[in-house]
This record gives structure tokens, C-alpha cells and sequence, in this order.
């Protein structure tokens, strides 16, 4: 199932469902082994996005900067796992709980970019990333194991 949309801010949608396959914006199929069944809309649009973001989970909406990070299976899976999250925790309490993280981990470390990584939902998902079986065998709220 491939379908694209306009969006009035611009850039494109695809939405997809697929099994065993990364999906590429213009509608070609690149095979990727054992991903698992899933309903995400990608939306490539570089101005949603600050300069150092190249992506964002927004459940069940994945936002690219730019069209060629749906080639990159490592980057996919990486934002799979937020959407997992996201999913699993609810999408309110999933980014009050990120930006309290992020908000003490930056007082803990002092240093934002240190903060982002230490948030127990980017710890796991920068753990993961390449394993691609990874969400096949996760563990459900496995994040909290995360949180120290």
C-alpha cells in the first residue's frame, strides 16, 4: 500500500504498510530482512525540523529532513523504537516524561547534548538501532529498564 499527500506546509507524505521492506519516498521498495508489520506516515519536510535534527518520531508520523534517510535501515529502526515507545507509553505522557528527562539530565550533566543522550528513551534506541530484530523480540515497557 503506497500513498502520497500534499501537505499545506509543504513536502510529501508516504504513508505505508510493509513487511520485510523499507519503504523509499517515491514510491521503490528497497529489501530489508525481518522488520516487523508497521503503519507509519513519513513526512519529508526540512523546515519542521531545527539545523541538527535529521528526524523526529511523532506518533504515527515520522518527519525527515530529507528524502535519502529512508535509505539509512540503521536511522529507520532508530525512530521505529521511539514510534514503539510512543505507542506503548501514550503520546502525551511519552513526551512529558522526555522533556522532564531532558530537563534533569541537562541540569545533571550540564551540557544539552549530553542530556539528549542520556534520556532513558534514547538510550535504548541508540542501543538498538542496529539490531533490526530488535523490536521483533522487545520486551513490552522495556524503557523503564532504561531509566537511571
Amino acid at each position: 500500500l503506497f500513498r502520497k499527500a500534499t501537505i499545506a506546509f509543504g513536502g510529501e507524505v508516504e504513508i505505508a504498510l510493509f513487511q520485510g521492506y523499507v519503504f523509499v519516498v517515491e514510491g521503490h521498495t528497497a529489501k530489508v530482512p525481518n522488520l516487523y508489520l508497521v503503519l507509519m506516515l513519513v513526512w519529508v519536510n526540512r523546515f519542521l525540523l531545527r539545523k541538527k535534527f535529521s528526524g523526529m518520531a511523532l506518533w504515527p508520523f515520522l518527519i525527515l529532513r530529507n528524502r535519502e534517510l529512508v535509505h539509512d535501515v540503521v536511522f529507520m529502526n532508530h525512530e521505529r523504537i521511539h514510534l514503539r515507545q510512543q505507542a506503548e507509553l501514550g503520546i502525551v505522557f511519552f513526551f512529558v516524561w522526555y522533556g522532564l528527562e531532558f530537563l534533569l539530565r541537562w541540569a545533571q550533566y550540564g551540557n544539552r547534548y549530553e542530556a539528549y543522550r542520556h534520556i532513558s528513551f534514547e538510550r535504548e534506541a541508540y542501543q538498538n538501532e542496529k539490531d533490526l530484530n530488535y523490536l521483533k523480540k522487545r520486551p513490552f515497557y522495556v524503557t523503564f529498564k532504561h531509566f537511571r
